[in-house]
């Protein structure tokens, strides 16, 4: 498989940045593997914390156990229609194409530079 390939779909189907591991770009792997690993946690974080207060709700016996209450209180929390964490996805994803992107050019060149 040619390198500008395998890196490629590195980035894109592991995680970002580790592409840039095999083209041993090790500053710009990790500027990407802890800007996604950042915005990956804080976001599990963030719902995590939002997801905890109506589980406890429903320990407590405030929310009864139906799936129409429980997605109503998921809501009135923000763990479910949340501006914020379609910006935190789409900056994500973001990140990741880029990742992919600079992978397969730093490559790309890499190979341009052997054949010349």
């Amino acid at each position: 498989m040619k390198q500008t390939i395998k890196v490629t779909l590195l980035s894109l189907l592991v995680f970002p940045g580790v592409g840039h591991l095999v083209l041993k770009k090790y500053l710009i792997a990790i500027a990407f593997i802890a800007s996604s690993a950042y915005l990956l946690l804080g976001f599990i974080k963030e719902i995590h914390e939002k997801t905890q207060q109506v589980i406890d709700s429903i320990i407590k016996g405030e929310i009864p156990i139906e799936v129409a209450a429980i997605r109503q209180a998921l809501i009135d929390q923000g763990a479910l229609d949340n501006p914020n964490f379609a910006t935190i996805g789409y900056l994500f994803l973001f990140i990741w194409g880029i990742a992919a992107f600079d992978a397969y050019r730093i490559a790309n060149k890499n190979v341009i530079d052997i054949t010349d």
